[in-house]
């Protein structure tokens, strides 16, 4: 799938925008990675990719930083950059830079899991579970916790449709939104408020979509669909999901309906590149 991608890109004549977590760092270490994807990475350099680290490999840059070579295609890796298309400025970013629960504990717990799960696989050099058991296992603590989580939500919007007499609609509105959504959005648009950039083009969140019409995230390539974002020169965007026919249109819109307004979040954090 993702071969045929790059042949669409190529046939094209586009430019391959990665906005991080190409690389697992919590769990692999990064000479194993580089050793046993040679062919894809020189693919991507050869291509002229344009790489921007993600939480999960952030350290790639300090690694740069020491002046270490790595291979070709890390030659054009970047911090998140603004570039101008059309007659707008678009912002190219991971988007973890403004995630209010990406922080340190978390990362480190992150890092805690990773290594662990590469302790069983690559114990002496043999990979003892190579249909990735330790992956789905934690995927399916996941999964059960989401459907917990939309148990209780089930309950609450029960009990806020009983007190749609008591409590305004716009509040009930407010309590069903994604609050790391919302606050998230809220730190692009303070930004974009500012006049840092004209639109948003992000990852992180795994969740392909728009926004109104400065919002746009590219997805991931790593669940049940594969997603991407196409920017045209004249700086028209489109969300995709790839499949074994090619690119079908994705209208996912990202956040719940309602006010846009995200002045009281977008004042929090403003710290990402």
């Amino acid at each position: 799938m993702l071969e045929s991608f790059l042949d669409y890109v190529d046939a094209h004549q586009g430019q391959l925008i990665i906005l991080g977590d190409l690389f697992e760092l919590f769990r692999y270490p990064l000479d194993r990675i580089i050793c046993r994807r040679q062919g894809l990475l020189d693919r991507l350099a050869r291509m002229k990719t344009i790489y921007v680290p993600g939480n999960h490999d952030e350290e790639i840059t300090h690694v740069l930083d020491t002046g270490a070579c790595l291979h070709p295609f890390f030659d054009r890796t970047s911090h998140a950059f603004v570039r101008s298309i059309g007659d707008r400025r678009f912002k190219f970013v991971h988007g973890h830079e403004v995630d209010p629960l990406i922080n340190a504990p978390v990362q480190n717990i992150g890092r805690m899991l990773g290594s662990f799960s590469y302790f069983l696989e690559y114990r002496h050099g043999t990979c003892l579970l190579s249909n990735d058991m330790v992956t789905h296992a934690l995927l399916e603590v996941g999964e059960r916790l989401l459907a917990l989580g939309g148990w209780l939500r089930s309950g609450l919007e029960s009990t806020w449709r009983r007190c749609r007499g008591v409590i305004p609609e716009e509040k009930i509105t407010l309590l069903a939104r994604e609050i790391r959504t919302h606050r998230m959005l809220g730190r692009y648009d303070a930004d974009r408020t500012e006049g840092l950039y004209d639109i948003a083009i992000v990852g992180h969140t795994h969740k392909a979509g728009k926004f109104s019409d400065w919002y746009f995230n590219s997805g991931l390539w790593t669940g049940p669909t594969n997603n991407f974002l196409r920017i045209t020169p004249d700086g028209r965007i489109d969300v995709f999901d790839w499949g074994r026919q090619g690119p079908r249109p994705n209208e996912t819109v990202v956040a719940a309906r309602g006010p846009h307004r995200f002045t009281e979040h977008g004042r929090a954090r403003r710290s990402y590149g």
